[in-house]
C-alpha cells in the first residue's frame, strides 16, 4: 500500500478546532444562560416590587369609600382645571362643608345626591390632592412615573394625574390664583395611548367589563427619549366594577447597561480561560494521543506491506501510554497475530467449502434422480395424462412425489412433505419414499400402506421427524380412485367446468406416533376430470409484505385455464406464485402433481 506523507499535525489541528468550538459553545451557552437568569431574576424582583406598591396604592385609595368621585372628576375635568370658582371658595368656608369634609377625611361615605355642584367640585379637588399624595409617596421608591388613569378604547386613555402633578393640584386649590386656561400638563386630559405600542392595553380592555383584578405588565420603548420602561398596571375595583387603573413606570435602561457590561466581562474572562485550557489540552493530546497514534499508524502501514506480525508486536511495545491508544496498540498486536491465524484458517475453510459444495451438488443430482422426471411418464397409456415437479427451497429439499404402475390397471400416486429442510430432510425423504412405495407395491390399500409405513418409520426415527403424505391408487379402467391423507394439504379436484377444494379425510402425519391408523376415501373420476395435489410451499408462498399466496389464489390460477394439460397446470401455478412473491426469498419447497383422467378409448371398427 502507498505510504501517506501527511503529518499528524492535521489531527492536532482538527482537535484544536473541535475544542475551540466546544469551549466557545459552552461559553456562549453560559453567557446566554447568565443573561436570561439575571434578566429573569431582575424582572421577577421588579414585578414583586411593583405588585407591592400597586397594592399599597390601592389600599390607600380604598380608604376613600366615595367611588363616585373618579367618574365625577372625569366628567368635570375641564372645570376642575380652572381652579376654584367664587361659589366654591364661598362654600369651602361654610360650616356645612367643614362637617362634610371632616366626615370625608375620616373615611365616611358622602352621598352625592345630597351635595351641591360646588360641594362635589370641592370634594373632587380634595380627592385629587389625596391621590397625588399617595402617588408621590410611591414614586419616592425610584419609579420614573406613577399615575392614575383609565382606558377609553384601544387608542385613548384618560389621564387623571401622576406623581409629578403635585404643583398643579396645589395650584388649583390656591384661592389666590385663577386659571383661565388649562395648566401645561396631561392631568385630567385624554391622551393618545395606542394598543399598537402598549401590548397590555388590549388585554386590559378585554378584562375591564368583567371586573377582573390582576396585574398587567409590558415592556415599552419610548421614542421621545429612546428609553425602555417596564410598566405595571393594576385595576382599582369597587363593587365588582373597574373605576380606574394604577400605572407604575420603571426605567430599566441603567440595569440593561450594567447587564451588558457584566456579559462583556464574562466573555473576556471566558475567552482567556478558553485559550489557556486549549493550549494545555493540545500539549497533553500531542504527548498522550497524537504521537502514540502516529506510531500505531506506522505499525499498521508496515504490517500491510510486510504482513510480519512479529515486527508489528515489537513496534507496538514501544507505546507505553496507559490510555485507549496504548490499549489500541496492544489490540492491534493481537489482531495482527489473529489475522495470520485467520488467513490460514480461511484457506483451509475454502478448500473444505469447495469439497462440501461438490458433495451438495452431487446430493442434489442424486435426489433429482430419485424422483421420476421423464415425461410423458407412460407414453403407451392413453387413459390418463400425468405431470409432476419439485423446486427445492435449498440445494436439496424435503418434499417428494412419486408415481408408479402397481399392475396394468392400477396407478399409485404419492406426494409428501418432510419436516425440516436441507440434507437431513432429503435423507429422511428418500427413506420415506421407498417405505411408502414398497408398501403400496405389496398390494396394500392406501390406508393399510400408510399404517404399515407409519410403524416402520416410527421404529427408525430417533430424530422424531415426520412427513405429511397424500397417497392415491387409481383403477385405470374405471377411474375409481382410493386415497388416504396423512395430514397433507387438501387436493383440488375438477369435476365439471372448474376446480374446487376437496376437503378429504385427514389423519396425523406419518412418523408422529406408531399407534395411529389411517382412513381412506373413494372418488370416481370421469373422462376429463382432473386432480391437483401439492405441498404447503404453494399456498404458503410469501410476498415481501408477509402476505401468503393461499388456496384461493391457487384455485383462481387453475380456473383461469381449466382445460390446461397437467404440465400446463403446474407451469401456470408456478408462474402465478413467482408473480406474487416477486423477489421475496423462497422458504419452502414447491412440489406439485397433476393428473387428468381420460378413460379408455374405444377402438374404431
Amino acid at each position: 500500500m502507498e505510504k501517506t506523507d501527511k503529518k499528524p499535525r492535521r489531527l492536532l489541528i482538527q482537535v484544536s478546532l473541535m475544542t475551540v468550538v466546544i469551549f466557545a459553545a459552552t461559553l456562549l451557552y453560559m453567557v446566554i444562560s447568565d443573561y436570561m437568569i439575571t434578566k429573569r431574576s431582575y424582572l421577577k424582583a421588579k414585578q414583586e416590587m411593583i405588585d407591592r406598591d400597586l397594592e399599597n396604592m390601592e389600599k390607600n385609595l380604598d380608604d376613600d369609600n366615595n367611588e363616585w368621585l373618579l367618574p365625577f372628576i372625569m366628567e368635570n375635568a375641564d372645570e376642575l382645571l380652572k381652579g376654584l370658582s367664587a361659589e366654591e371658595k364661598e362654600v369651602r368656608n361654610s360650616e356645612r362643608y367643614a362637617e362634610l369634609s371632616a366626615q370625608f377625611y375620616m373615611g365616611g361615605v358622602i352621598d352625592p345626591e345630597e351635595l351641591s355642584k360646588a360641594e362635589k367640585m370641592l370634594f373632587a379637588h380634595s380627592s385629587l390632592s389625596i391621590s397625588v399624595y399617595i402617588l408621590n409617596a410611591v414614586n419616592e421608591v425610584g419609579y420614573e412615573n406613577v399615575c392614575l388613569m383609565d382606558f377609553v378604547d384601544e387608542n385613548e386613555a384618560f389621564y387623571y394625574l401622576d406623581s409629578n402633578s403635585v404643583d398643579v393640584v396645589n395650584g388649583l386649590l390656591d384661592e389666590t390664583q385663577t386659571h383661565d386656561e388649562t395648566p401645561g400638563s396631561d392631568m385630567l386630559h385624554k391622551i393618545s395611548y395606542p394598543a399598537s405600542k402598549h401590548s397590555a392595553v388590549k388585554e386590559i380592555l378585554k378584562d375591564k367589563a368583567s371586573g377582573i383584578k390582576k396585574t398587567y405588565y409590558e415592556v415599552y420603548h419610548d421614542p421621545d427619549n429612546d428609553k425602555n420602561y417596564y410598566i405595571g398596571y393594576m385595576p382599582y375595583v369597587k363593587n365588582g366594577k373597574v373605576i380606574c387603573y394604577f400605572r407604575l413606570k420603571y426605567d430599566w435602561s441603567d440595569f440593561h447597561s450594567e447587564l451588558i457590561g457584566h456579559l462583556k466581562k464574562s466573555v473576556l474572562i471566558g475567552l482567556s480561560v478558553l485559550l489557556v485550557l486549549n493550549f494545555l489540552l493540545l500539549i497533553y493530546l500531542y504527548t498522550k494521543a497524537i504521537k502514540p497514534a502516529q506510531k500505531v499508524k506506522d505499525g499498521v502501514q508496515a504490517y500491510m506491506e510486510d504482513k510480519d506480525s512479529a515486527a508489528v508486536c515489537e513496534k507496538m511495545k514501544t507505546i507505553r501510554t496507559r490510555n485507549e491508544i496504548g490499549i489500541l496498540a496492544g489490540s492491534f498486536s493481537d489482531l495482527a497475530m489473529e489475522i495470520d491465524r485467520y488467513t490460514n484458517d480461511v484457506m483451509k475453510l475454502t478448500d473444505e467449502k469447495a469439497r462440501i459444495s461438490t458433495e451438495l451438488d452431487l446430493a442434489t443430482t442424486i435426489q433429482a434422480d430419485m424422483l421420476p422426471s421423464t415425461f410423458p411418464a407412460f407414453p403407451n397409456r392413453e387413459e390418463f395424462d400425468l405431470y409432476a415437479s419439485m423446486t427445492p427451497a435449498k440445494e436439496v429439499g424435503g418434499d417428494f412425489y412419486d408415481f408408479f404402475l402397481i399392475d396394468d390397471d392400477h396407478l399409485g400416486m404419492v406426494i409428501a412433505d418432510v419436516s425440516g429442510k436441507g440434507i437431513p430432510a432429503a435423507m429422511f425423504m428418500m427413506f420415506c419414499k421407498n417405505v411408502v412405495a414398497n408398501n403400496v407395491k405389496l398390494g396394500n390399500s392406501p390406508a393399510n400402506a400408510l399404517n404399515s409405513a407409519n410403524k416402520t418409520i416410527c421404529a427408525n426415527n430417533s430424530k422424531n421427524m415426520f412427513v405429511t403424505v397424500w397417497l392415491g391408487i387409481l383403477e385405470i379402467s374405471t377411474g375409481h380412485l382410493t386415497a388416504a391423507n396423512a395430514g397433507h394439504e387438501y387436493p383440488m379436484l375438477k369435476q365439471g367446468d372448474s376446480f374446487t377444494l376437496f376437503k378429504d379425510k385427514h389423519g396425523m402425519p406419518v412418523g408422529f406416533m406408531d399407534i395411529i391408523t389411517y382412513q381412506e376415501y373413494e372418488l370416481d373420476l370421469k373422462p376429463g376430470d382432473k386432480l391437483f395435489v401439492y405441498t404447503d410451499g404453494v399456498p404458503e408462498a410469501t410476498a415481501e409484505d408477509k402476505e401468503m399466496f393461499g388456496t384461493d389464489r391457487t384455485l383462481e390460477v387453475l380456473n383461469k385455464n381449466p382445460d390446461a394439460t397437467p404440465q400446463q397446470m403446474l407451469e401456470n401455478v408456478k408462474e402465478g406464485v413467482d408473480a406474487f412473491v416477486k423477489d421475496a426469498e423462497q422458504f419452502d419447497d414447491l412440489t406439485m402433481l397433476a393428473i387428468e383422467y381420460k378413460g379408455k378409448k374405444l377402438k374404431k371398427l
